[in-house]
């Protein structure tokens, strides 16, 4: 497939705001390691040490995970990932694309699985679009537009 025909939205401050925040929290535990007398850190086993770089490597890979957001488009439908989740939706399962004033990301509302008419209750089945995110403003909107204007093409309404 050309890429050209392949749309691929990721959120971009976001992952500026995870690079700080990785980089800002990586110095910070070694700074407050070393900032701890050494007669303090001696009485640290290694076992409570690994479990510090455990904790550290959990809120690190949390970060970097939310980062690595994605959607992408192309002639047989989206596949987006929202954290370490995946997932695919072919274009006749997407009823619309919204990103409203106020919400962090884009939404995707799905038509039923089995068929029936796309109804407007709390039961509605959607998934988030954390790839598009609305900190990204004008490259968000732009995102969504994009979609909307696959949708329109690929599903032919």
């Amino acid at each position: 497939m050309p890429a050209a025909e392949v749309f691929v939205a990721r959120p971009r401050k976001l992952r500026v705001l995870a690079a700080v925040a990785a980089v800002a929290l990586c110095v910070l535990t070694a700074v407050g390691w070393f900032a701890l007398p050494i007669e303090v850190r001696v009485l640290f086993s290694l076992s409570q040490r690994l479990t510090l770089l455990a904790v550290l490597a959990v809120l690190l890979l949390v970060i970097v995970a939310v980062a690595a957001s994605y959607v992408q488009a192309d002639a047989e439908g989206l596949r987006f990932r929202n954290g370490l989740r995946s997932h695919q939706v072919p274009w006749d399962r997407v009823h619309k694309i919204i990103l409203r004033r106020g919400d962090p990301w884009a939404m995707l509302l799905l038509t039923p699985a089995d068929g029936r008419e796309f109804s407007v209750d709390l039961d509605a089945e959607k998934r988030q679009l954390m790839g598009i995110q609305a900190g990204d403003h004008a490259l968000a909107d732009q995102a969504v537009e994009e979609l909307r204007r696959r949708l329109t093409r690929y599903r032919g309404t």
